[in-house]
């Protein structure tokens, strides 16, 4: 028997003043076999993000602020092909992040082995060298790898933010479900990519 559910209301900030001194973007596995034609395991909204996701990557370049990339990485044989086609083979073109997203020296890139982008990686090391609190995560798959990586960032008390614009997911149901799930559970924040401001604290001298 089918039964029809009504998608709660999901809050959203209008506009969210960040100061790039203490703020990251994350990207999370803009990668070919997430994003483009062909790929093994292609999210149908992903490419329309890119755009976007560009977007931010300018306005956090320009304001100075950090930027990790997180690039799903997995080897034949892995357990995670259990549950997935084998996908973001090491060296393979579908683990390759797109090119209209392509990092720059500056930026940071962090391959990981699951879908939390803390497992087995040094994000949380570098957030905390880097005296990061707020964390605006975009990318795929928004109840995924994106989620997981909040989750993960929320339950170590850093701030979150997802720009609903930027991210996708295989089914709107589960775009919905993770949006609301950083709302109540995470206590974060959803906005728009044009929501947030990179503004710098101004500080007074006494």
């Amino acid at each position: 028997m089918s039964q029809q559910l009504a998608v709660p209301e999901i809050p959203l900030t209008a506009r969210v003043a960040l100061d790039p001194a203490s703020t990251a973007l994350v990207v999370v596995d803009m990668q070919h076999d997430f994003v483009s034609d062909g790929g093994s395991l292609q999210v149908p909204d992903a490419a329309a993000t890119v755009p976007v996701i560009a977007g931010l990557l300018r306005n956090f370049r320009a304001a100075g602020a950090r930027i990790v990339f997180t690039q799903d990485t997995h080897r034949d044989g892995d357990p995670e092909f259990a549950i997935w086609p084998a996908h973001a083979l090491e060296g393979s073109h579908g683990w390759e992040i797109v090119d209209a997203l392509h990092p720059l020296p500056g930026d940071t890139v962090l391959r990981k082995p699951r879908y939390d982008a803390f497992y087995g990686t040094p994000l949380d090391h570098l957030l905390r060298v880097w005296r990061v609190r707020t964390l605006v995560i975009c990318g795929t798959v928004a109840n995924i790898c994106v989620h997981y990586t909040a989750a993960s960032a929320a339950l170590r008390w850093y701030d979150v933010v997802i720009p609903r614009d930027a991210v996708s997911a295989l089914d709107p149901f589960d775009l919905a479900a993770s949006l609301r799930q950083t709302t109540s559970l995470l206590a974060g924040r959803v906005t728009t990519a044009a929501g947030i401001a990179l503004t710098p604290r101004v500080t007074t001298s006494a």
